[in-house]
């Protein structure tokens, strides 16, 4: 009797610890987003369209912290005016907020050739779907303010209508935005 008690008990816990291990996997999906593509840029000198080339990267840490990178070349433009190089900016992304299949970015200037764009960096990006060329929409880098003595506070992205970064189709690549109660 001893022994058959045991096993019920044993049966039940292996039945618990079955049933809890699923939602333990999907408490620990958490969100993120990244792409890479092209969205086209009229080049002001030139009157031609030149292709300006994204690649992004965050997620959500299991301590509610974001993490990640963003990469900009935007040959429509040059860093300064002496420079013969396409701008470059590359962020460091410590706020995401995910509505749904859109993403706004907040993260702060790592790295640009333009010293008069330093500063906190918005960005939204939106999944469409498949195939992320023509469907997948991601908006132009906005920075805080026009002054370079202000630093802007990328948390500002949790406050951030994405609709208000006026996000574009992008011509190439393509964007995935995950939810934090989407299956891995």
């Amino acid at each position: 009797m001893k022994k058959m008690i045991n096993s019920v008990v044993f049966a039940s816990l292996a039945a618990a610890a079955l049933a809890y291990a699923p939602a333990v996997t999907a408490q620990q999906t958490r969100e993120a987003a990244n792409g890479h593509g092209t969205l086209l840029s009229m080049n002001p000198e030139t009157g031609k369209n030149v292709k300006r080339q994204f690649s992004f990267s965050a997620l959500r840490q299991a301590d509610g912290t974001v993490r990640g990178q963003a990469q900009l070349v935007n040959p429509a433009f040059r860093g300064t005016a002496d420079s013969p190089a396409p701008y470059q900016l590359h962020i460091d992304i410590t706020c995401m907020k995910v509505v749904g299949k859109t993403a706004v970015f907040g993260g702060t200037t790592r790295r640009t050739n333009d010293p008069n764009l330093v500063d906190a960096v918005f960005f939204s990006a939106v999944d469409n779907g498949e195939p992320g060329a023509g469907n997948d929409l991601l908006s132009r880098a906005y920075f805080f303010d026009d002054n370079p003595g202000t630093q802007g506070n990328p948390q500002l992205c949790l406050v951030t209508d994405p609709l208000d970064l006026q996000p574009e189709p992008i011509e190439a690549g393509n964007i995935q935005v995950r939810t934090g109660s989407s299956a891995q």
